[in-house]
């Protein structure tokens, strides 16, 4: 009797341990948005004014593909589209004009598993590295734009709070709070004797929706 229910108890742990070891798979994505508005007030002689501008929105979308090379290490591979788009001023009859940043790149990461409540929640720090290219749109009338290209772009991200909850084994929903990126993108002027670039670097608490979710198998 003593010899059955040892190995009914190994067996059960065996079935309970499906994910995040060596050999897993996991398909899924991520989705992010963030936006809001600014508001600046002047007073001069005791005449206060104030005015309200969109602050900058951002949307990203990231599917990936991944695998555990070891028992919680877990490497993946994916794209990345991100939109960004901010307020460059008005037309004369008062029309918000808007420029357009759109950045697609293959990307390369890994994560680490540590448990926090055995095989449901999980903290997942990790690396992320992209390179690609895109495009820069700038309205410059109500109804007129110019295009430059991104002939590249390049990105690394910490993901320093990430968190990922399994309330099946073969299910991850995953919140991301706290992350730095760095990011390097050059621009096409169209001219050889003018070359432009920018590099970015980010970092504090997520204030948009920022999640996802896997599916192990």
């Amino acid at each position: 009797m003593k010899k059955f229910l040892l190995t009914a108890a190994l067996a059960a742990a065996c079935l309970g341990m499906t994910a995040q070891e060596k050999g897993d798979f996991a398909v899924g994505g991520s989705i992010g948005v963030s936006g809001g508005t600014t508001t600046s007030s002047l007073t001069i002689a005791g005449n206060k004014t104030s005015s309200t501008e969109p602050s900058s929105t951002t949307l990203g979308f990231n599917p990936e593909f991944s695998y555990f090379v070891i028992d919680n290490l877990e490497l993946s591979v994916g794209l990345s589209y991100g939109m960004q788009k901010d307020f460059t001023g008005t037309t004369r009859d008062d029309k918000n004009l808007f420029s357009f940043t759109h950045v697609a790149m293959a990307t390369i990461g890994a994560n680490y598993y540590i448990p926090l409540i055995r095989e449901k929640l999980f903290w997942t720090p990790g690396v992320q590295f992209g390179f690609g290219g895109g495009s820069y749109v700038s309205q410059t009338g109500q109804n007129s734009s110019s295009t430059v290209k991104v002939p590249f772009a390049f990105g690394f991200t910490a993901e320093i709070g990430t968190i990922e909850f399994k309330p099946l084994d073969y299910l991850g929903i995953y919140l991301n709070a706290l992350d730095l990126a760095v990011s390097y993108v050059t621009l096409d002027t169209g001219s050889r004797d003018v070359k432009s670039s920018s590099t970015g670097f980010t970092g504090g608490f997520n204030y948009g929706i920022s999640g996802g979710v896997k599916y192990y198998f």
